[in-house]
């Protein structure tokens, strides 16, 4: 059939007649490639998906980024424009130009397509992989391709060599630079957060003023994107994290451990001494056994050496402040769940108008949020059931 097509098309007498017919029959091969690549693409895909090869790496990030689909297409251009004469004839040269020339501006920014998209897909995967930030550097690299790609299409349209294009930039370079200053801030900004490791992919980051406080998802060109724990993205200038201070909580992660960090305010007028009785009954606690055998022996060698002892004021005696902050410190000590490689002390903090602040500082070993709230929770639970044994009250305000 195309054959008898071509034999007819040929035998036409009327040059015009066959000049817009053949005009016709390359509008319509252009449109037609278009739905033969998409549909090349949509089979190929199903075929890969019926092999259950979708999703797995490489395929699936080819189909996501139509790879395909622009291959098919560029190819499809290229036969296109090597069998032109077939159709166009010499008879209209200028218009016949006009025509070529579109299909190569059309060819050019298909293959810059089909450039960035393989650029896309290596950015997909390889952005967790590794330490730069692949997906900037790509989006540099997409964004030069552009450019060259815009100086190969107006050189097809003046009919000049790029090169003779490449001269008139350096005139155009401050308008280029202001243009793409963010660009350029940006990828600056993100090798040295990159070369720095100040920020990497699944970071947990706090960034104040910019309400930014979350997980790092995506490193760009220009913008840093982070999705807060309330499922929020915020997009950060990542200027703006090497200009200013921000927090990454990757260390924390590193470490397996997460610091617990909080006071219980004890009531000042409920702090006293203990009495015979109340040690006697403390003893009981078995965290608080060898504690109190160690305190009662030592504070009983500093009082033989005391005059006028027999006065309870001139010696040294056992407070149920002091002996809660020994309970919390052994009870801490023999949490299973708390870590013994890190910092663990209870100290008390300067006095205010709201009690004395009695601090828990400890890391947790478990990093993950549920379980280190849990874990904390656990723990001031405890504590403030049992302090009441020691006679000892949280502060409250009270309020007429």
């Amino acid at each position: 059939m195309s054959g008898e097509f071509l034999k007819n098309f040929i035998t036409i007498e009327s040059e015009l007649t066959r000049y817009i017919i053949g005009v016709g029959v390359v509008i319509l091969i252009v449109i037609a490639l278009k739905y033969i690549s998409r549909t090349l693409q949509w089979l190929t895909e199903k075929f890969l998906n019926k092999k259950q090869l979708i999703g797995r790496g490489w395929v699936s990030l080819i189909i996501k980024h139509k790879v395909l689909d622009h291959l098919f297409f560029a190819i499809g251009l290229c036969v296109l424009v090597g069998v032109n004469e077939v159709f166009l004839s010499s008879a209209y040269p200028k218009f016949t130009t006009f025509i070529l020339r579109i299909l190569n501006i059309i060819i050019v920014a298909k293959f810059t397509l089909l450039v960035t998209a393989c650029l896309s897909v290596l950015g997909d995967k390889y952005s967790r992989s590794v330490k730069i930030p692949v997906k900037g550097i790509v989006q540099a690299i997409q964004v030069i391709c552009w450019l060259v790609s815009v100086i190969l299409m107006v050189s097809i349209i003046v009919n000049k060599e790029p090169v003779y294009l490449l001269g008139g930039l350096t005139a155009l370079s401050a308008i280029l630079l202001l243009i793409f200053k963010d660009s350029i801030l940006g990828l600056v900004s993100g090798f040295q957060l990159s070369l720095n490791d100040l920020v990497r992919v699944g970071d947990w980051i706090v960034i104040p003023g910019q309400g930014a406080d979350g997980e790092v998802v995506d490193i760009l060109l220009s913008t840093v994107r982070v999705k807060n724990w309330d499922n929020t993205i915020v997009n950060v200038p990542a200027y703006d994290l090497v200009s200013h201070s921000f927090t990454n909580w990757r260390g924390m992660s590193e470490s397996g451990a997460r610091r617990i960090k909080r006071a219980i305010n004890i009531d000042i007028h409920s702090i006293r001494f203990l009495t015979p009785e109340e040690i006697e009954k403390l003893k009981s606690v078995s965290l608080l056994k060898d504690y109190l055998a160690k305190k009662e022996k030592e504070l009983a060698d500093y009082n033989k050496k005391v005059e006028h002892r027999e006065n309870i004021y001139n010696t040294r005696r056992l407070t149920n402040i002091g002996t809660f902050r020994a309970y919390c410190q052994e009870y801490l000590r023999h949490n299973k769940k708390i870590t013994q490689d890190f910092t663990c002390m209870v100290r008390q903090l300067e006095p205010t108008s709201e009690g004395l602040p009695l601090e828990i500082y400890a890391f947790s070993s478990d990093t993950n949020w549920v379980a280190y709230e849990g874990i904390q929770a656990d723990i001031f639970d405890h504590l403030l059931s049992i302090i009441s044994v020691f006679d000892l009250k949280v502060y409250e305000r009270y309020t007429l």
